[in-house]
């Protein structure tokens, strides 16, 4: 585990990749990846099978959410899902009934629920347990980790393209047939990129470029033919 990550952060990013595993077993994990997508914004995980893209946020005990709403904007703005894997402090106390409750105080039945700001994402609470107290009628909805299921007819967002370093960029043109300068820019590629490729195209040259990227922290890299 390097220095920087500390280990309340690397135990919820265990359960993660283990999930993912699970549930993608073709996936390819890429750990700290930088977008540009909203702002420059870094993201904990990303997986990349050669469809799709699932970005992951890890908010552990020892985090704050100050910066969320924007790390949340910058994957939804490059992945099909953006789920955010946030540790259960976060989560703030709201009145309820018998049915629902995690818990009774003076009288009163009490549940917590996602902070402002987590409702747009699938939500994965650290650890995975179910709260509610009450009998088989009780439901959790944050109880279990909901993993989206798998379209293979949904193009990735048009922000995906800066998650391409510039000679990602500049090999996928080449693989998509699209004539660009050898010293040619990332922006005017990007544009060329977006006006000239379908949906299809630009998600799975963006995925196999990603699952062929040489990364510090990283599953092996897996190489892929871009066609056209």
């Amino acid at each position: 585990m390097p220095a920087y990550r500390s280990a309340a952060e690397g135990e919820i990013r265990e359960a993660v990749v283990a999930r993912i595993r699970q549930q993608r077993p073709n996936a390819r994990i890429i750990h700290e990846i930088n977008v540009s997508t909203y702002g420059p914004n870094r993201i904990d995980l990303i997986a990349v099978d050669r469809e799709e893209i699932i970005a992951v946020e890890i908010k552990s005990a020892k985090d704050k959410l100050t910066r969320l709403p924007a790390q949340i904007e910058a994957m939804r703005g490059c992945a099909h899902y953006a789920v955010v894997a946030l540790h259960e402090k976060f989560l703030v106390e709201k009145t309820t009934n018998q049915w629902d409750a995690h818990y009774e105080r003076d009288g009163v039945f009490y549940l917590k629920d996602l902070p402002d700001g987590v409702r747009r994402v699938n939500a994965w609470v650290y650890p995975e347990m179910r709260r509610a107290t009450g009998p088989g009628t009780g439901y959790d909805s944050l109880a279990s980790w909901r993993f989206p299921q798998v379209r293979l007819d949904a193009a990735l967002p048009s922000g995906a393209l800066d998650l391409l370093w510039r000679d990602e960029l500049y090999a996928l043109c080449g693989a998509l047939r699209i004539a660009v300068p050898k010293r040619a820019s990332m922006g005017p590629m990007i544009q060329q990129l977006r006006w000239l490729c379908t949906g299809r195209e630009l998600t799975r040259g963006i995925c196999a470029m990603l699952r062929a990227r040489r990364c510090i922290e990283a599953d092996p890299e897996i190489i892929e033919k871009v066609e056209a």
